[in-house]
């Protein structure tokens, strides 16, 4: 498992947190907005020569397209199999850079270091790196740790308010799988109400229910199942919403997607009524969308035909019974799917 290292102030001294001079070269992938922030402070704090490859922001960056760049630049900068590669950004750039690094030369170190709180939370620890495909999203990808996870807090501040508010989509799906107390603590106040030190509970919380997951199944066999909450319908609403004037950032889809699926539950006869409005109360609350406007049912059930995730071509679905217990490979008929769906549909 990796090395996860949780606190504030932590880009400033880096080079203390790992031997970094047993790497040939060390290079650092970024985008435009992040590398104005943050990317001379990492490069002031190594002692090495760091070769920079910053590409674009943005999730339609996350392709094959642009693998092919950061690859060209990794040769041209002259990495070999004993080089390091340092994702610094939020999730687009920990899922693709975790891609390319794991591919090049069959496969070198990389270090994640997630600038949003929707990454510190979730893409950057648990080795699922990956990329968009034909619309699909992450729909190619590998399973592989990095070397270690460096959570710096204090990157938070430069971040806007939709994406600290988006953040909580995943949060929130945290605090279902695992319990009461972790829902009521993150559902307590509004994202933006929570202190530094607060949010830096929050994260080791959240970090440690995902990595307790994952250590038991590293490759989504059985429990890690439970992490895919939300992500069926959510994963299709976002990806067709990229071809909209209004799309969606991950942790906002995540949150309808949990609505709908939380409506399958109960119209399964699984999860309460009680426990449904809660969760549809408290993302409302947060400020996160519960529903979504101009998409069809028969396109969002096209993507999910394609999702990664199905068996034998059939959604096996993971639902929470009741906030802190969520169950896996749920089979749903098709008429209760369509009823989920029209409930998030306005």
């Amino acid at each position: 498992m990796e090395k996860i290292i949780i606190g504030n102030n932590l880009l400033s001294k880096i080079n203390q947190l790992f031997d970094f001079d047993r790497f040939s070269t060390v290079a650092v992938l970024t985008d435009t907005n992040v590398a104005k922030h943050w990317l001379l402070t990492v490069k002031r704090s190594l002692k090495q020569k760091i070769s920079e490859i910053i590409i674009k922001q943005g999730e339609k960056e996350k392709n094959i397209k642009t693998v092919r760049k950061i690859w060209g630049k990794m040769f041209e900068n002259g990495l070999d199999r004993q080089s390091l590669l340092i994702n610094l950004g939020g999730g687009v750039i920990c899922d693709m850079g975790g891609f390319a690094a794991s591919t090049f030369m069959r496969g070198i170190d990389f270090i994640n270091i997630p600038t949003t709180l929707l990454a510190q939370v979730d893409a950057s620890v648990g080795g699922k790196n990956g990329i968009d495909f034909q619309g699909i999203k992450n729909s190619i990808g590998i399973f592989e740790n990095p070397m270690g996870v460096v959570i710096d807090v204090s990157t938070l501040k430069t971040l806007p308010k939709r994406e600290l508010v988006s953040a909580f989509g995943e949060i929130i799906k945290h605090g279902v799988i695992s319990g009461r107390k972790y829902f009521d603590l993150v559902t307590s106040k509004i994202p933006e109400e929570f202190s530094q030190e607060e949010l830096i509970r929050i994260v080791k919380q959240s970090v440690e229910i995902k990595s307790n997951i994952v250590k038991e199944d590293p490759e989504e066999n059985n429990l890690r199942k439970v992490l895919n909450f939300g992500h069926t319908i959510g994963h299709a609403i976002e990806s067709l919403s990229w071809k909209t004037n209004k799309p969606l950032l991950h942790g906002e889809a995540v949150a309808v997607g949990i609505i709908a699926e939380s409506k399958l539950s109960n119209l399964l006869g699984m999860l309460s009524k009680k426990d449904f409005l809660t969760i549809e109360k408290t993302i409302c609350q947060t400020g996160l969308p519960t529903r979504i406007e101009n998409l069809s049912i028969n396109d969002i059930l096209r993507i999910m035909a394609f999702d990664k995730k199905n068996t034998n071509k059939k959604i096996l679905w993971s639902l929470p019974e009741k906030i802190g217990k969520v169950n896996v490979n749920i089979e749903a008929p098709n008429n209760l799917i369509i009823r989920a769906i029209e409930s998030i549909i306005i």
